[in-house]
This record gives structure tokens, C-alpha cells and sequence, in this order.
């Protein structure tokens, strides 16, 4: 029903811990597909928890070329960027997800789960909405091979880390298909002695270099992408 599209560095326990959680909630078949890294001094303890359907191990890339090359490998329709520090926690997840997508016969739409920092705040709904204004601070979402096929890519290829979420939201914001789901929750919590996490965030080059890239597309080319989808919406089915 739905593939995982997930880069992994030096957390394996998190990994699986994504894997046990989502297939325990699940009512489907989802994929799992992580990228590790042939240089990760824990690659070892990945191949011994993860079953080897469920990697692909290559050099240390950046986190977007990771999850576009797990996407080229996804065999469901419906693909999902992923962190491995989420647990799902919602009972048939997977279909509720899908549903939304049948909605739309283009199946063009972004959906964005929550990531339990929404719910019971004031400033978000705590039904099913099409969001139309600020971003939803959820960095993980589902799009269909539609829209991946249209663009291109699953995380804007120009970046190497950070501004997908935003990036992904504001484009499907334009074209009033961002749905916030909040009744699937995949929760993300905050991992205590993560080496991984804090090399990317502490990497000054990486968010510098993402920021400047982020003014340079935020206008024109993330235009070209919403005209591209609206393209495929419009055309006869």
C-alpha cells in the first residue's frame, strides 16, 4: 500500500524500532526502504536487525539524493518521506492515508500526519483540512508517484538536508492539495546521545549552503513546479 523512503546513519535501533511500529498499526503491506551508508560504524548491527529486502547501502550522500533513490526503488504508489526517529501510532494508518488519495482522481495531493506537536493546539485543527496558509510543523508527509513522476524527484533535489518539508508544503499549499491528517500520528522524539542528528545540525556548511539555495528556488522554480502539477491535474483523465 505504501513505501517508506527512510536514510538511516548510525541509529539501527531506530530503524526497526520505525519497522516494528508501523507493521504492528498497519492493515496493509508497507515497504521499507532505508539507505545506509557504506562507511557507518554501525552497519553492521543494520544488517543484523533489518531484513536485507529492506536496504540499500552506498556511499555517504546527501539526505536528498537518499530518499530520491529509495523513491526510484519504491514499488507502491503511494510514497513517504521518512525520518527514523518516528514511531506510528495510529491504528491502519496506511489506509486512512490512502483513502485521502482516492479522493483525487490525479491522486496530486500532499499529506502530512501529524507529528503529535499539533494536536490540542490552538492554532491547528484537529480535523481533516486542507491547509491552506503557514507551514504545518510536520516534516514528514505522503505524495503518490504521480507527483513524483511529475516533478521529477520526492525531495527537491537542489537541497542536500533541510527546506523539503517547507519546500513540498508550499508548493501543494498552492495548489490547495496539503492536507493535514491528524488522525494519524507518527510521533518523532527526541533521541537522547544522537551523534547522527547532531553532525546535521551542527554542520554550518549543510544549513548555510540549504538557506542560500532555499532564496535562490523559492520563488521561480518552486513556481515551475506548481505549474507542472497543475498541468497534470488538468489533464483528462
Amino acid at each position: 500500500m505504501i513505501s517508506f523512503c527512510c536514510p538511516s546513519r548510525g541509529r539501527p535501533e531506530l530503524a526497526k524500532r520505525l519497522i516494528d511500529t508501523a507493521t504492528e498499526t498497519q492493515k496493509g503491506d508497507t515497504e521499507f526502504l532505508f539507505y545506509l551508508n557504506d562507511d557507518d560504524e554501525k552497519l553492521e548491527q543494520y544488517k543484523d536487525l533489518l531484513d536485507e529486502k529492506h536496504y540499500t547501502i552506498g556511499p555517504n550522500q546527501s539526505t536528498c539524493y537518499s530518499w530520491n533513490l529509495m523513491a526510484e526503488e519504491a514499488s507502491h504508489d503511494i510514497v513517504m518521506l521518512m525520518g527514523d526517529d518516528v514511531q506510528v501510532q495510529t491504528q491502519d494508518w496506511d489506509q486512512l492515508i490512502a483513502d485521502e488519495f482516492l479522493r483525487y482522481q490525479d491522486r496530486i495531493l500532499m499529506v502530512v500526519p501529524s507529528d503529535g506537536r499539533t494536536k490540542g493546539n490552538k492554532k491547528h485543527s484537529d480535523e481533516t483540512t486542507l491547509w491552506p496558509d503557514k507551514p504545518l510543523p510536520a516534516a514528514h508527509f505522503a505524495v503518490h508517484k504521480n507527483w513524483i513522476n511529475t516533478l521529477g524527484y520526492l525531495a527537491p533535489a537542489f537541497f542536500w538536508h533541510w527546506h523539503v518539508d517547507t519546500y513540498t508544503q508550499k508548493v501543494a499549499r498552492k495548489l490547495n492539495r496539503c492536507l493535514y491528517l491528524p488522525t494519524v500520528t507518527f510521533k518523532a522524539k527526541k533521541i537522547i546521545d544522537d551523534n547522527a542528528g547532531k553532525q546535521i545540525r551542527k554542520n554550518l556548511n549543510i544549513n548555510y549552503r540549504d538557506n542560500f539555495v532555499w532564496e535562490k528556488v523559492k520563488d521561480r522554480h518552486l513556481q515551475a513546479d506548481v505549474l507542472a502539477l497543475k498541468e497534470k491535474i488538468n489533464q483528462p483523465l
